[in-house]
């Protein structure tokens, strides 16, 4: 039997395929609760301001594969061995496509984060919270609102050969976060952060490689009731405004790569225009990441002021 969605062959067109609320509502309710009772959800699982001076920990503060993450202590197959799941990866990725991360984002209320720490991260939207969080709780990663960016961000110097997976655990209005997507954006490749972004409206936002380049795209906005799935590409731009919900947002998200053996996926047919422009090998010009003190300094430099 084939539940194969009929915009199935427009991904390759919009690097973006939204399923709606297809998995059972009560498992992932009963996930949502079982996550919930991990911990106290408040300002407490913030470090202080005078531990994170003395010890600034501003890497490897995200999960990772077997390193430090709640999403791998729980059966997922509700969601992993769905058919919708599973079919739309084996058409996007090919049959032995690979998992390479699953993990908990959790967008934090305004009232959870400490008020030393407001004016640290309110002049630009930090995408990880995790270097001021207290260390037994990184096991999943936080934010507050993330500025546009395509996922080819974490892996420098590739061709984009992998899709992002979102999945709400519970209904996301206007005020928790929602994605706000840019379809059709991977046209340009892969393109340095931060990006050149014009006219971010209510349901479209020019972008370009360069000034010179930039068009107007549709925006969606993806607000969706629990158990709704979303896929993109790696190089379609998205972000989120700030959360400005008292209720936190608690989501899987998912990095699933194609199966290097198989060809005439449809991620190759998206990859294929812009194959020749492999991903830099500094996805970020923001910060110097040939300065190994560099984030240190500037950590350090931001909360003394």
């Amino acid at each position: 039997m084939t539940y194969l969605s009929k915009n199935i062959n427009s991904f390759s067109d919009d690097g973006f395929i939204d399923f709606g609320p297809i998995l059972d509502k009560n498992k992932c309710s009963k996930l949502l609760e079982q996550v919930h009772n991990t911990r106290e959800w408040s300002q407490n699982l913030f470090r202080s301001q005078e531990a994170c001076l003395s010890d600034p920990q501003v890497k490897k503060t995200n999960p990772g594969k077997g390193i430090c993450n709640l999403a791998e202590n729980y059966d997922l197959d509700f969601i992993e061995k769905h058919p919708v799941f599973t079919q739309h990866l084996e058409r996007i990725l090919g049959s032995n496509y690979r998992i390479l991360l699953q993990k908990f984002v959790v967008g934090v209320p305004n009232d959870w984060v400490p008020d030393w720490l407001k004016a640290v991260i309110e002049p630009q939207l930090v995408s990880n919270l995790g270097p001021y969080i207290k260390k037994q709780f990184r096991d999943v990663t936080y934010f507050r609102g993330i500025d546009y960016h395509m996922d080819l961000i974490d892996h420098p110097g590739t061709v984009g050969d992998y899709v992002t997976v979102y999945v709400y655990l519970d209904d996301v209005n206007g005020n928790m976060s929602p994605l706000h997507l840019v379809e059709k954006s991977h046209i340009f490749g892969a393109t340095k952060f931060p990006h050149v972004i014009l006219n971010d409206k209510l349901d479209s936002i020019e972008y370009g490689e360069d000034q010179e380049s930039v068009r107007k795209f549709r925006k969606k906005i993806l607000t969706g009731k629990c158990g709704s799935v979303y896929l993109w590409s790696s190089m379609t731009l998205h972000g989120t405004k700030p959360h400005e919900s008292n209720l936190p947002r608690i989501s899987l998200r998912y990095t699933i790569q194609k199966d290097p053996h198989q060809a005439n996926t449809l991620v190759d047919q998206l990859i294929e225009p812009v194959r020749n422009r492999k991903a830099p090998s500094l996805m970020r010009d923001d910060i110097d990441l040939n300065s190994k003190n560099h984030q240190q300094l500037k950590f350090n430099k931001t909360l003394k002021k």
